[in-house]
């Protein structure tokens, strides 16, 4: 049992290799969400709002967390 407690990480990992069904991220990213990352990329409000601007929409409705942990939700309408 010794043994193979060193070398277990490293099975593990080439089978994940080999796995034939892909779940939808790459390795790296399922690793990171494994281990207690977050499986999505954080954006600020305002990024939000740019980005929706650039694309001609209206805000019409947000909700925050008041930047505790949470999501803040955001209803917008094609100008």
């Amino acid at each position: 049992m010794y043994l193979i407690y060193p070398v277990l990480p490293s099975i593990i990992y080439k089978k994940l290799l080999r796995r034939k069904i892909p779940r939808g991220m790459n390795f790296w990213y399922d690793l990171i969400d494994w281990l207690g990352g977050y499986p999505f990329e954080v954006a600020s409000p305002e990024k939000v709002f740019q980005f929706y601007r650039d694309k001609n929409f209206l805000l019409q409705k947000m909700v925050t967390v008041g930047g505790k942990s949470g999501c803040n939700e955001f209803i917008f309408k094609k100008n």
